[in-house]
């Protein structure tokens, strides 16, 4: 697979005739995020100031009586944003590290875009400012929000053949749109705008699809990659992975491991690519089957194999289920908290979020449980869970409940969750006697 890649990649692009093209590339990219850089500050009142390529690099003071401190880039076409916040010396080494990786992914910020005040409407820029850049990539590209931006690549050394879309974070996460014309892609960039979650944060959201790999069932973002025939890279346990451009629609994963091997992973359709399990086959088939019967004790059973789960949170889970019997809504708390860790097993991590209703149709969807809840059944089984376990929540708005599950604590559990089960398992006994 490694020889089609490499000979895809040389039909592409003029590479030299003795080399490999995925080495060549994989050698500048290295050069190119290493690169020394040795930045000069010079104090101006409490601000301090550098240079790099055409880069202004300031770091400002921030509040009286405060000792956080704003790290800005300005770009060389104007305008400029805000790229961390912290200490002096902490933002001077997270300045260099950029400057080493090629400069501030995305775009500057856009005053058009700044949130609208009560009453009025917020202004919107359209994308109609595209530029080919002067760079390795050659992209077409057009900044907006709070630091995002649209660029459109060739997939080849043809700047008039096809392009591929990508809608580019502040902290170098992507979203690969689509492929084929630039002319059309430059159009569609302003609609697949108004899909994002919310332009004027700093990062994409979950429900965005960023581009990712699954080690495990835990995602890894790759980062926008600024060279021709590569589109992204990320760290994983595994070793480095590459996203290699290949045609229209036609993507490659590569892994470059410890021994420095290259191996293709996948190649297929970006949709397909985007969320791909790396270890597809560590976790059996057999423990993705709903238990028979369905009881307590089976069900945590099952959830006690699952090899994808942390120990704290698979041990809080098979206890959860085995105390779920005999209350109105226990039956359906099974189902759920099965299909949630089922789905996890598959490589899930958004959380399920909505009314009960919308809770359980979800759960149907898995194909784990036959009928829905009646509606008093299914409001009392995220009761019971929201009421135990710190892993289900719920929120009113608008009088209005809506449930939410953190299914991205069940493999990474942060020092929040951690701390809360150790609360619900000091006052699980108590909790138990106030129920009765």
């Amino acid at each position: 697979m490694m020889l089609e890649i490499q000979q895809r990649l040389r039909e592409l692009f003029n590479f030299p005739s003795e080399e490999e093209p995925f080495t060549y590339l994989l050698r500048h990219w290295r050069q190119f995020t290493s690169q020394a850089v040795a930045l000069e500050w010079e104090r101006h009142g409490s601000d301090y100031y550098a240079w790099w390529k055409d880069y202004d690099i300031k770091i400002e003071s921030g509040r009286a009586r405060s000792r956080e401190m704003k790290l800005r880039f300005r770009w060389p076409r104007g305008g400029s944003r805000i790229i961390g916040r912290g200490e002096l010396l902490a933002l001077q080494a997270r300045a260099q590290q950029i400057c080493r990786r090629g400069g501030p992914h995305g775009a500057p910020f856009v005053t058009e875009d700044e949130p609208a005040r009560p009453g009025r409407p917020q202004r919107r820029l359209h994308l109609t400012q595209f530029r080919r850049m002067k760079n390795h990539e050659s992209a077409r590209s057009q900044g907006f929000g709070a630091g995002y931006e649209a660029r459109v690549r060739p997939l080849g050394a043809d700047l008039h053949g096809d392009h591929a879309l990508f809608l580019v974070s502040p902290t170098g996460a992507f979203v690969l749109v689509g492929f084929g014309p630039d002319y059309n892609l430059t159009a569609l960039a302003n609609f697949w705008r108004g899909n994002l979650t919310n332009e004027l944060a700093n990062d994409l959201h979950d429900g965005d699809e960023p581009f990712a790999v699954r080690v495990r069932g835990v995602p890894h973002r790759l980062e926008y990659v600024r060279l021709p025939g590569l589109a992204g890279f990320v760290h994983t346990p595994l070793g480095e992975v590459y996203l290699c451009l290949l045609g229209d629609d036609d993507v490659a994963l590569v892994l470059v491991g410890e021994d420095g091997a290259a191996r293709c992973l996948f190649r297929g359709t970006a949709s397909q690519a985007n969320g791909h399990e790396l270890l597809p086959d560590e976790v059996p088939v057999v423990l993705l089957e709903r238990p028979r019967p369905f009881t307590p004790e089976t069900v945590a059973d099952a959830i006690a194999r699952q090899p994808k789960l942390d120990p704290a949170i698979r041990d809080h889970l098979a206890v959860l289920v085995r105390a779920a019997r005999d209350e109105l809504g226990t039956e359906y708390a099974r189902h759920l908290v099965w299909a949630l860790v089922a789905a996890h097993a598959r490589g899930r991590r958004t959380p399920v979020v909505g009314t009960h209703t919308e809770v359980f149709a979800w759960v149907l969807e898995q194909g784990d449980m036959r009928t829905p809840p009646k509606e008093r059944a299914g409001r009392g089984a995220l009761h019971w869970l929201a009421a135990r376990s710190p892993l289900f929540e719920r929120a009113v708005v608008k009088r209005i409940a809506y449930w939410k599950n953190h299914v991205e604590w069940f493999s990474e559990p942060n020092a929040t969750c951690i701390a809360r089960l150790s609360t619900r398992a000091g006052k699980g006994r108590v909790g138990d006697r106030q129920d009765q």
